[in-house]
């Protein structure tokens, strides 16, 4: 009895944030996007949270999937505003590291008017504030990821992971190739290095597979994740099994790409789909480059 009791609070309280989910304008129409329009709430009661195993089984795929915590809200918000700028129809949902985090972006962001989805982290809460790369803290948050990863491909959800120190400038579903289980961005322009920051999955077997492997190597990941991405998915039985497609470093833009050059980014060619301020250190240094370059979307005030 106990169990049905729970069970029908938790459907409850996810009816009750369909029901408040909002429509669909005709300023949200991108009617040549590859999605299915399927409108997300932004906004929750701030006395109930809400997580991600609640909810996967009423979504739609694809799903892209972000993460939040308290120190870096302001580059979540700068990457939200740069997809409001060209209208890209997409199933988001945003998992919270931390409850400051979920309270904002439940709260609604002044002056964004895409919906999403506002889960927090089921498993243990990361530290609120901004994290150095390569602390223990940015190690819990950044290997968290593969397990949210493959909670939606376990579910029969397609999933794309953005990392909130991106920007997008155009629609990348255009460039991904329909054949594909795996689409990842890479480092550089000339040999691999992929990069964890941007990428797709189809919900397979062999991709369910790819992530136990996955999940299972972290713990010798001293890095985050990108480490051991790179060195599962070249064995030798995921380089026959899995179709990759590995995308264009000069479309797909790292932060060491982007500063090879002083071409304004409106101007190159061709035109980026996104801009990622990696190979970098710290918050403010991230956010620098984005103001400098023309790439800061936040509203003033």
């Amino acid at each position: 009895m106990f169990a049905l009791f729970v069970l029908s609070c938790i459907s409850l309280k996810l009816l009750h944030a369909l029901d408040s989910w909002p429509t669909a304008t005709a300023s949200q129409v991108a009617p040549k996007s590859n999605f299915r329009y399927h409108p997300l709430i932004h906004w929750m009661d701030n006395g109930s949270f809400l997580t991600l195993p609640e909810v996967v089984s009423s979504l739609e795929s694809p799903v892209v999937m972000m993460t939040a915590n308290r120190g870096f809200l302001d580059l979540l918000h700068n990457l939200l505003f740069s997809i409001q700028r060209f209208h890209l129809r997409i199933n988001l949902v945003i998992v919270c590291e931390d409850k400051s985090s979920y309270r904002n972006l439940s709260n609604g962001v002044r002056g964004l008017s895409i919906p999403y989805l506002v889960v927090l982290t089921h498993l243990n809460e990361s530290v609120r504030n901004a994290t150095r790369y390569g602390s223990a803290n940015y190690l819990d948050l950044v290997q968290k990821r593969v397990s949210y990863l493959k909670l939606f491909v376990e579910s029969g959800l397609d999933v794309l992971y953005i990392d909130a120190d991106i920007v997008l400038l155009g629609d990348p579903f255009r460039h991904f190739e329909k054949k594909a289980d795996l689409i990842v961005a890479n480092e550089y322009r000339k040999g691999n290095n992929f990069c964890t920051c941007f990428l797709f999955l189809r919900a397979k077997r062999i991709v369910r597979t790819f992530l136990d492997e996955w999940l299972g190597a972290l713990p010798n990941d001293t890095r985050g994740n990108q480490k051991t991405f790179n060195k599962v998915i070249r064995r030798d039985d995921f380089k026959k099994k899995i179709t990759k497609q590995v995308l264009p470093a000069n479309v797909f833009v790292s932060g060491m790409t982007f500063r090879e050059s002083t071409t304004p980014w409106r101007k190159r060619k061709p035109q980026p789909a996104l801009v990622h301020a990696n190979w970098m250190i710290g918050r403010e240094n991230k956010r620098g480059m984005f103001k400098q370059a023309g790439l800061w979307f936040v509203p003033k005030g």
